[in-house]
């Protein structure tokens, strides 16, 4: 009878932890490297079921699959560590990068792992943490993307983006485009109607008159000031990528400074607003 494989997940934030949750449910092993790490990721671990490996080197040895959620600033450095700990070794473990890279970083990981013949697969997860697994989709790109499928379909939604790296990343990338798009939208033009003293007017005619996009922003407004810098990094990667290839990015980057402009009035600061309403007002602060 074959065993399941062991996977390290690294690390054990909001989002590794509901995936850990998930795989361990299933009758996976999940481990993890813990050295160093907070007494909060520490509590996550425990609380998870995850089993602590101490170091990464030793987490990395025992592991069959390394799923990276550590986050698009540092999964390149942490493709480096898990390459180093493996230059030597004759393990060569499935690793799996759900960090939504932009392209260019996908294929640097690639590359990288290719040089000590790791494979490699590209992802990215749509959804937030509260959404795995019922509703949340993983998308994969690359030559061994359906080894990911095999093992893990029966639990997590999966989105097939092809065998091109990189295609996991631009998918991320567009989508979050059009989402992130509809907000930059909102925020420009509740500051503007702030300007004009009509915030409250023109918020209820937006409920009136566009139910369903209102409903959207609702939904995901009230989570931007702890999301707002990494939103940033993500639209500039966007416009980046489209620059890259040639395509028009006029409306990528202009989200991006919308973005950095929001952020800088620092008008979300220390506020934790319970509806989407209370946090409307906060545009009030605006000079």
């Amino acid at each position: 009878m074959q065993t399941q494989p062991t996977i390290a997940l690294l690390s054990p934030g909001d989002m590794g932890t509901q995936i850990s949750k998930s795989l361990i449910k299933n009758k996976f092993k999940v481990i993890t490297a813990g050295d160093g790490r907070s007494q909060k990721t520490l509590d996550n671990i425990r609380d998870a079921g995850i089993i602590n490996t101490g170091s990464l080197e030793n987490t990395v040895q025992k592991a069959d699959i390394i799923l990276s959620l550590t986050s698009p600033e540092a999964s390149l450095e942490m493709a480096e560590k898990i390459s180093f700990c493996l230059q030597n070794s004759n393990k060569k473990p499935l690793y799996v990068d759900l960090n939504s890279n932009t392209p260019d970083v996908a294929l640097s990981i690639e590359k990288l792992f290719a040089s000590i013949d790791i494979p490699f697969i590209n992802g990215a997860v749509m959804g937030a943490s509260k959404d795995i697994p019922e509703t949340a989709v993983f998308v994969l790109s690359g030559i061994h993307r359906q080894r990911f499928s095999n093992l893990f379909g029966h639990i997590f939604k999966i989105k097939d983006a092809g065998e091109k790296t990189e295609a996991a990343s631009a998918y991320k990338l567009l989508f979050s485009m059009v989402n992130k798009g509809m907000n930059a939208l909102f925020f420009e033009t509740m500051t503007a109607a702030s300007h004009f003293g009509i915030l409250d007017e023109l918020n209820d005619s937006l409920q009136e008159f566009l139910p369903g996009t209102y409903e959207d922003l609702v939904k995901t407004t009230p989570t931007y000031p702890q999301h707002l810098f990494r939103r940033i990094d993500e639209m500039k990667g966007l416009s980046q990528m489209l620059e890259n290839e040639n395509l028009p990015n006029v409306i990528a980057s202009g989200i991006a400074k919308t973005f950095e402009t929001v952020y800088q009035s620092q008008i979300f600061e220390g506020e934790e607003p319970k509806n989407v309403i209370e946090r409307l007002q906060n545009f009030k602060k605006l000079k």
